[in-house]
């Protein structure tokens, strides 16, 4: 059975940028913000975005996310930690 881990996710994403910024880079881009054809689905056999490593779900049906109610998507655990690990290697 499949299973949707948005921590882990999370964690591998901030940990690579930990390991970037400790390895002296000065800033890091992610390759996929969004996968527009990877949809979420409750039923964790269709759910698509399930391997998305972008950083937001995409919402089927034309659907609108609660966070930002005029995107087709809704942010990730994944997407509070390049915000965080930012907010705190910005400041």
């Amino acid at each position: 059975m499949y299973e949707r881990d948005e921590a882990m996710q999370a964690r591998e994403l901030a940990e690579a940028l930990d390991e970037l910024e400790r390895a002296g880079v000065a800033r890091a881009f992610l390759s996929t913000f969004v996968t527009p054809e990877a949809l979420i689905d409750d039923d964790p056999r269709y759910d698509l975005d399930m391997d998305s490593m972008s950083p937001v779900k995409s919402l089927p049906g034309g659907r609108h996310g609660m966070v930002y109610p005029d995107m087709p998507w809704e942010p990730k655990e994944a997407f509070a930690a390049v915000a965080n690990h930012f907010a705190r290697t910005l400041a």
